[in-house]
């Protein structure tokens, strides 16, 4: 053993595998989320209590600290510097989550289109308040950022063809635009996926293990994540507010994309109404549930961060009845 690597304190192998495993289950629930349009993987991550953590673990890649030990050849100290335990945990909770889902929302799709996206719609709809919830005081700036978001995201929907290109290129900057809703909570990038018109042609690669759609594709949302963790990080640290407001006013625009019954035009989609009362009432309910799946995460959420407030003042994590 190299005299600049000490050795590990006893019980820190047990402790190693505890917090890997704790990752994995808590990268599996944002794999789930991540696979759903509505549902992001960043505000999963807020919800369990990761998010500060993953986005240090993300920025440590670009500081010169993990350099520094790779010319050193410190390889223990560059694990520890991009908490290489949790992150690997992560990962792998993610991916195998993404896979086991991908098949069956892919079928869900191929046999029941409209009311899938109907409830696709409930869990983008319920995003909207809680996501501008985050934006504690309304003024200009962020009124400008909602309608501003709101006005580009209609437009873009709007122009967005029924078949967007499947060539390498647009594959990689699918993954680097839709890798961003590992950073920024509240944007879905399974939804980001669903504007840029990749969402069906990457559920269904990973589905059937096509290699040759899915490496462009993470080779993309790897660039993506290295070049922007840090500058979108810092956005959104350093301007909270118009940050979230243009996020809701993003999501408020793209509805139009995801409503259930779409008519095919010769190179758009163009929003009808439903065929019948009973696909309507259908359709309703299930925009219903997935609406409370959103609020009711957002609920435990709070509940989870007001706990850990308390935990970390040296209150009870409930305060006295009465």
């Amino acid at each position: 053993m190299s005299p600049r690597e000490p050795a590990a304190p006893a019980g820190a192998g047990r402790r190693t595998l505890v917090n890997a495993l704790g990752a994995g289950w808590r990268g599996a629930l944002m794999g789930a989320a991540d696979v759903v349009p509505g549902v992001s993987g960043g505000t999963m991550a807020l919800v369990l209590g990761v998010y500060p953590r993953l986005l240090t673990a993300l920025a440590s890649w670009t500081r010169p600290p993990l350099w520094m030990a790779v010319r050193r050849r410190r390889w223990r100290l560059a694990w520890r510097t991009v908490d290489g335990t949790f992150m690997a945990g992560l990962v792998l909770g993610i991916a195998a989550s993404v896979i086991a889902l991908a098949g069956l929302i892919e079928a869900a799709l191929l046999a029941h289109r409209p009311l899938v996206y109907a409830a696709f719609l409930g869990l983008v709809v319920a995003s909207l308040p809680v996501v501008a919830a985050q934006v504690r005081r309304w003024r200009v700036t962020e009124a400008a950022a909602l309608v501003g978001a709101a006005l580009a995201a209609t437009l873009l929907v709007g122009l967005a063809p029924i078949v967007t290109p499947t060539a390498t290129w647009f594959l990689a900057l699918s993954g680097a635009i839709g890798i961003c809703a590992l950073i920024l909570p509240g944007v879905s990038g399974a939804f980001l996926l669903v504007l840029l018109g990749q969402y069906e042609t990457v559920l269904g690669a990973i589905a059937r293990g096509d290699l040759g759609t899915l490496l462009p594709f993470a080779l993309g949302a790897g660039v993506g994540l290295l070049a922007f963790a840090r500058l979108l990080s810092a956005w959104l640290r350093r301007h909270p507010a118009p940050t979230h407001a243009a996020l809701a006013g993003f999501l408020l625009g793209s509805l139009r994309r995801l409503w259930p019954w779409q008519a095919e035009g010769a190179d758009r989609l163009a929003p009808v109404a439903p065929p019948d009362a009973t696909a309507a009432a259908i359709g309703l309910a299930l925009a219903l549930l997935g609406a409370a799946a959103v609020l009711g995460l957002h609920l435990w959420g709070r509940r989870t961060a007001q706990r850990a407030a308390r935990r970390a003042a040296g209150l009870p994590e409930a305060p006295p009845a009465g």
